[in-house]
């Protein structure tokens, strides 16, 4: 158990899953220390006694001796000095080698292995049991205790708004075409394999993964996927260093941004109000900080009149404008004035109903992209000639099946959003309300050039693009596939 801890307390720094999920873990690291340390303190000293020689930490067989001794060594400093190896290594890779670090195989590989350890617990009390033939020693409130707990954790798991990654759960509800794509026949004859990544972190963070050629297509925001294409600091490099293209349409119309701010937040009433504060941001390019731009153009402020605060993932966000901090819950410190975040992903937080009088968020506005909102891309290392790729059409064509599937059967879509079948929940009122004003794309190949000059334009004012780049030039960066 304490392994199975420690390794899930460095996953959650490549998929930052929920806060609670990793307190549990850093608790559990501390109860597991006291617990190996009275157990070290108290059990009979190595050596023979009574013509019976004592192995520590002996169990199944005993006077059995594993490779190395491991976990039956005779005094306690290997036992110390095993985890602080075992910390510093993970510790190393975490610092020094961030290739690895941020890597899927090896932050997937964290996480099913803390969670794989900590599944075959009971494993060794089961086959001593079956060994002895008896159950001496094994009470059955320990069992009771067990399933309890299990039961428990899973219905938090598929039951919690928060970010739990399917290490522990996958969902998002503009990718319910995705998911039915990948439940269609279509989707397994396919010549490779598809395995769908979370980004809690938003575009920004699928942006650097792309780039570091941990993932291969992405379905992302219209403006995070373009400004990090043609943007400032990407425009003063070569045009194949992006390290993406944009190759397709998913949603045809625009996205909702929720303008949010914490519920005690007393100065903070309107819009107007935010001029000149700090706007929390999940990254520096991302959707939400994009957006910060649009505001301020849309309210008439300068670009420079709204401070970004990178907080992080999505909690982050809400912890920084309510002030909220697990160490020193009593003592609000807010770390920026409002976030945005897409409208009903955010409502669960601000919208009071009997459940939940008093929601920790307030909504103070709202703001719609001028743009589609979502589009795809393709990593330019994986697919190098996206417009005569093979594979790239046949994903086409699967997620095309995905989304007449959708349009076809709205009726299917509320319910499993209702029922938390595809790993998020969504109230019936919030899911059919969504589907009023959300249209996906009817061919998601290619994209429209006069989309990307709308979005360029409208980043150029914002300051987003330098206003001396031409449209050309920035079409030529973007666009994988053009319509």
């Amino acid at each position: 158990m304490l392994v199975a801890s420690i390794l899930k307390v460095f996953y959650w720094f490549g998929h930052y899953y929920s806060l609670s999920l990793l307190v549990q873990a850093v608790i559990m690291i501390g109860v597991q220390i006291v617990l190996l340390k009275v157990a070290l303190d108290n059990r009979p000293s190595p050596g023979v006694k009574n013509s019976v020689e004592h192995v520590p930490f002996s169990h199944l067989d005993e006077g059995s001796v594993r490779p190395y001794e491991f976990w039956q060594w005779k005094s306690a400093k290997p036992y110390w000095m095993f985890l602080a190896y075992f910390v510093g290594a993970l510790s190393f890779v975490q610092i020094l080698l961030p290739p690895i670090a941020r890597s899927e195989l090896y932050v997937n590989l964290l996480g099913y292995a803390g969670l794989a350890i900590e599944a075959i617990l009971p494993i060794p009390q089961i086959i001593a049991n079956h060994r002895t033939r008896s159950c001496k020693g094994f009470r059955v409130s320990v069992l009771a205790a067990w399933i309890l707990g299990d039961v428990m954790k899973m219905s938090y798991f598929f039951c919690s708004k928060e970010v739990i990654p399917w290490a522990f759960r996958l969902c998002e509800h503009y990718l319910a075409p995705l998911h039915l794509a990948l439940r269609s026949p279509a989707a397994s004859s396919l010549p490779f394999k598809i395995t769908l990544i979370p980004f809690p972190s938003g575009t920004g963070h699928m942006i650097t993964s792309l780039r570091e050629k941990e993932i291969d297509v992405a379905i992302g925001l219209t403006e995070g996927w373009i400004a990090g294409l043609a943007g400032k600091q990407q425009a003063q490099k070569d045009a194949a260093s992006g390290g993406y293209k944009v190759v397709g349409h998913w949603v045809d119309t625009p996205l909702r941004w929720a303008i949010i701010t914490g519920r005690e937040r007393e100065e903070l009433h309107t819009v107007a109000d935010l001029k000149g504060k700090r706007v929390g941001v999940s990254r520096l390019g991302s959707g939400s900080h994009i957006m910060s731009f649009v505001l301020a153009q849309k309210q008439g402020w300068k670009p420079d009149s709204l401070t970004p605060a990178v907080l992080g993932p999505f909690q982050a966000l809400r912890n920084g404008v309510t002030g909220y901090d697990a160490s020193h819950p009593d003592q609000a410190t807010p770390s920026a004035e409002f976030f945005m975040w897409e409208h009903f992903t955010t409502k669960p937080y601000f919208h009071a109903d009997p459940a939940k009088p008093h929601p920790p968020l307030k909504k103070i506005g709202e703001i719609f992209t001028p743009w589609p909102s979502w589009l795809i891309v393709a990593s330019t290392s994986a697919f190098p000639d996206p417009e005569h790729d093979e594979k790239l059409q046949q994903l086409f064509q699967v997620l095309d099946q995905g989304i007449k599937d959708f349009q076809a059967d709205h009726d299917k879509v509320v319910r499993l959003l209702g029922t938390g079948e595809l790993g998020c929940t969504y109230v019936e009122g919030d899911a059919k309300e969504w589907l009023k004003d959300v249209r996906f794309t009817s061919s998601t190949r290619g994209v429209d050039r006069k989309v990307v000059d709308g979005v360029v334009d409208v980043l150029k004012v914002a300051g987003v693009i330098d206003p001396g780049m031409s449209n050309d030039e920035a079409a030529e960066r973007v666009i994988g596939i053009p319509r």
